[in-house]
């Protein structure tokens, strides 16, 4: 149906990608691909298009790598994970949001990082990013938090999150916010 028929719309105009279900490698790619052709019709700058890609990388590795969703499955050696990625603008800010499940252990690392990480300048996150560079990954970690100084690197405000305790005990939503401005 086209927009004038008189149906309502469930998202606002402003929100170029939202996908909340399974992520994979696969849609990964697809959603990637909705991304750059929006970055491209919107004619964003090559430096905001780079920067705007990567959180979105780093975002969806997130989802796909930590989360404890109980829906999770795995099929054909391939981990399928529950989450929701929205890409928005604010204004004339680009704003991508995630959410997922994670466990009380998660949680306080999250909190612990991203806490760390809002105080820190952006010459302490481009130092600590090389050192993490340099640095083997810890045994809870995939990247030696190397996804969360990456988008701490490449976005225009301190990363804004919240973790929201669950009925269900010992997991709670990690919702997570990244704004870049148009340069």
């Amino acid at each position: 149906m086209n927009p004038g028929s008189g149906t309502r719309r469930l998202l606002p105009d402003n929100v170029a990608l939202h996908y909340t279900g399974f992520f994979s490698a696969h849609n990964i790619t697809a959603m990637g691909e909705v991304i750059k052709a929006f970055l491209e019709n919107q004619q964003a700058p090559v430096s905001v298009r780079r920067r705007l890609f990567s959180s979105f990388v780093e975002i969806v590795q997130n989802i796909l790598r930590y989360s404890q969703d109980s829906r999770a499955m795995i099929h054909a050696d391939q981990d399928f994970r529950f989450g929701t990625v929205t890409l928005h603008m604010e204004g004339d800010n680009y704003v991508l949001e995630s959410s997922n499940q994670v466990d009380e252990a998660a949680c306080e690392q999250l909190r612990h990082w991203l806490d760390v990480l809002r105080t820190m300048s952006n010459e302490e996150i481009k130092q600590a990013y090389r050192a993490g560079l340099r640095t083997e990954s810890p045994a809870t970690s995939r990247g030696a938090n190397i996804g969360l100084l990456t988008l701490a690197r490449d976005v225009s405000e301190p990363l804004e999150y919240e973790l929201r305790p669950l009925a269900s005990r010992g997991y709670a939503t990690f919702w997570l916010k990244a704004t870049i401005h148009q340069d």
